[in-house]
């Protein structure tokens, strides 16, 4: 009896810091895939101008927050456009996994080169838009894990 009291207490010890450990390393992780159109066309007011990216996040702790979701002008470093994505899930689980689309919709206001342009009272050529590469950059809340995709902003009528 007394030789199994050590091995179950030296036992447990190493189970304990087996999951410490493991716990520790895992750190969120992000994937993002296109899964659309990218290339946007600002001329073809019927055409989808929707942005999507299959995005898988893995070793997601609930009570770190948020997603930032930023639509970046490839060219200038300028975000112009930014937005959570909000996790909500029930599971009491420390470390979440799930899939799921992220969207942008590309609107004349984010592109735009004049600042004062209004959509409602303005034509798309008042905008003057900034074409080129942007890219979607979705990253952990404190900006540790960041993964980016890129999509071009066209206009055929220039």
């Amino acid at each position: 009896m007394i030789s199994r009291t050590p091995t179950l207490v030296l036992l447990l010890t190493l189970t304990t810091v087996t999951i410490s450990m493991a716990y520790a390393s895992s750190q969120p992780q992000i994937s993002l895939t296109n899964a659309g159109n990218f290339e946007i066309d600002l001329a073809w007011e019927e055409k989808d101008r929707m942005v999507r990216t299959w995005t898988e996040f893995s070793n997601f702790n609930p009570n770190d927050g948020s997603f930032i979701m930023q639509i970046i002008q490839f060219e200038t470093g300028k975000i112009v456009s930014e937005s959570k994505i909000n996790v909500m899930t029930n599971s009491q689980s420390a470390s979440i996994s799930f899939n799921t689309f992220v969207l942008y919709a590309v609107n004349a206001e984010d592109v735009c080169e004049n600042e004062e342009f209004d959509a409602g009272i303005m034509s798309l050529e008042e905008c003057n838009p900034v074409t080129g590469q942007y890219k979607m950059r979705v990253s952990t809340n404190d900006g540790t894990v960041v993964k980016s995709i890129t999509f071009t902003i066209i206009d055929s009528q220039k």
